[in-house]
């Protein structure tokens, strides 16, 4: 028989490796750990929690997903790039990853592939307006400005502005 634990005492396991308990596993604990190192915005520390949880469970997306985030944070594109790669390998349907690879295509300069990833969060999710003003902002620096103000106006239109 499994006794429920209070909440406190529930969270404050998360920040102490060192406790067990809460029904978290060891590759959940190294997640949540990342994203509490991207609050603090320790993107190097972010990277090891997740590496961590990638090696505990190598089929974890949003780790994978987590690890793109903090190279991407650190300027590491490439790296940030084959993350969200795996990540959507992994889960299809992930579209913050695809949104984040768009976002590290379009800081290298890539502004096909950036269109192209958020084309796809676009279909994926069609009425966020964000998928929107991200491709505008690479059919921008593509030199695409009609299609830039296309994405522009729906963007403004999903809002209701």
């Amino acid at each position: 028989m499994r006794y429920a634990m209070h909440p406190f005492l529930c969270a404050a396991m998360l920040l102490v490796p060192s406790l067990v308990g809460c029904g978290v596993s060891p590759a959940e604990h190294a997640y949540n750990q990342g994203l509490i190192a991207i609050d603090k915005k320790d993107f190097d520390l972010a990277a090891t929690w997740f590496t961590e949880a990638i090696r505990l469970k190598p089929d974890d997306a949003k780790a994978y997903g987590g690890l793109g985030f903090a190279h991407a944070h650190n300027g590491d594109h490439d790296k940030a790039i084959a993350d969200y790669t795996e990540a959507i390998r992994l889960k299809p349907d992930y579209v913050e990853a695809y949104d984040a690879r768009g976002s590290s295509y379009g800081s290298k300069g890539d502004f096909a592939k950036a269109i192209a990833d958020e084309t796809e969060a676009i279909r994926l999710v069609p009425n966020d307006p964000r998928h929107y003003k991200n491709r505008a902002l690479a059919y921008d620096k593509k030199g695409e400005k009609s299609k830039a103000e296309a994405d522009r106006a729906e963007a403004k239109r999903i809002l209701g502005q």
